[in-house]
Parts: structure tokens; C-alpha cells; sequence
């Protein structure tokens, strides 16, 4: 959720910046490598990984549903990167809903699981994310729960390393967010614009909304 808008906000400000791939390979992929081997996050030694320790923005750094590291692994990540902001977007439920659900991945571009469809939304659905089991976010109430239960996860891990790690909250649909992403960061207000809105519509069936 505004992903994209932060990485062009912070290259947009000079800052080296990676969304979604660190090299030539996910940046998800080789944080959960590192973890899983018992070492930092943001310490891949694949050459593949090579942009993993070379920027200051990681504005994507999972690999969609299928590895959303951030959520799977967030305790690892909070204790083993030595200081960090963390930057926590919102929207209007509804309207992500809406946009995940028409949001179409190309099976050649993306690796995912086989499913009736190839939707993020659906995607979402069966990929088995901490907090978000087989089966559940097929609605928006679901959706909106998962979200509202991984926003409070965050503040509440964030908060146990006082002036180590810092969390900051933006909705990415106020028109103030890049005055307030200056006041933070930094760059320019002007850096700040709505990236990767793509060519689907956020519009669904009522039936899909309520189901």
C-alpha cells in the first residue's frame, strides 16, 4: 500500500532506494534467507542480494502474499536491524479492498500459488500470512481486521526499542502526507505523488464486498 509512491518519494530526494527487488533478486526472498540462517536481515551474502546493505529506503521488501516478510517475520526484523523508521500507510479499506481484488499479476512475472484466480486479493487468500490464515480476507470486514490486528502488532513491538527504531503513520489518500513526509525525512513535499495506481478500477461487485 504506497509502496511505490515511497520509493519515488525518497529517490526523488537523492536517497538510494529499492522496491521489491535488492539486485537480482527479491528483497523478501533474501531478508527471510539471512533470518533463517541465523544471521541479520539485511546481511545476504548472495551477490544476487547485492543492493541489500547499499541503500536507505527499503520501500517494498516483500515479495507479495507468498512472502510477506514483514508481517511472517517482524520480530526478527525489529531485533536484528540496528535502527530503523518504519513507515506504516493507510487508506481507505474499502478502496485497497477494491484495488487488491482487481489488481491482476502476470503468472510469468510473479511466482505465486495456483489459485482459481490470479487476483492479489485471492492471492492474499491462501497464502498463509501470520495473522491472515488459509481461507480468510475474502471480504472486506476480514481484510480490514487482518490490517487494524498487524497495525497494532507493529506499534506495540516498535515501542519495546525506545530510541532505536521509530514508527511513522501516513495516510497516502491526505493531501497533506507530503508535507508531513518533509517534516520527517526531510525531501521535498513535492517528491511526494500517487505512483503505481496501474490501469484497474476499484470496482467490485457488492456481492464480493459482502461475501
Amino acid at each position: 500500500m504506497g509502496s511505490s509512491s515511497i520509493h519515488d518519494y525518497f529517490e526523488c530526494g537523492g536517497h538510494q532506494s529499492v522496491h521489491w527487488l535488492c539486485g537480482g533478486r527479491y528483497c523478501g526472498d533474501c531478508i527471510k534467507e539471512s533470518i533463517d540462517s541465523g544471521l541479520p536481515p539485511l546481511s545476504s551474502q548472495d551477490p544476487k542480494c547485492r543492493k541489500i546493505n547499499n541503500v536507505t529506503s527499503y520501500a517494498q521488501i516483500d515479495r507479495g502474499p507468498e512472502n510477506l516478510i514483514q508481517a511472517n517475520y517482524l520480530n526478527e526484523i525489529l531485533s536484528g536491524v540496528p535502527n530503523a523508521t518504519f513507515i506504516m500507510t493507510f487508506r481507505n479499506m474499502t478502496k485497497w479492498y477494491m484495488s487488491l481484488t482487481n489488481w491482476w499479476s502476470d503468472s510469468k512475472q510473479v511466482p505465486f500459488l495456483p489459485t482459481k484466480d490470479n487476483s492479489m486479493r485471492k492471492r492474499f487468500e491462501v497464502a498463509n500470512i501470520t495473522g491472515l490464515p488459509v481461507g480468510v480476507g475474502r471480504n472486506v470486514s476480514e481484510f480490514t481486521h487482518f490490517y487494524c490486528e498487524y497495525v497494532k502488532r507493529v506499534r506495540k513491538e516498535v515501542a519495546k526499542y525506545p530510541g532505536r527504531h521509530e514508527l511513522i503513520e501516513i495516510d497516502i489518500e491526505d493531501p497533506s502526507v507530503g508535507l508531513q513526509m518533509e517534516e520527517v525525512f526531510g525531501v521535498n513535499r513535492t517528491c511526494w505523488g500517487k505512483s503505481n495506481t496501474g490501469n484497474h478500477h476499484d470496482t467490485v461487485p457488492a456481492e464480493e464486498l459482502q461475501r
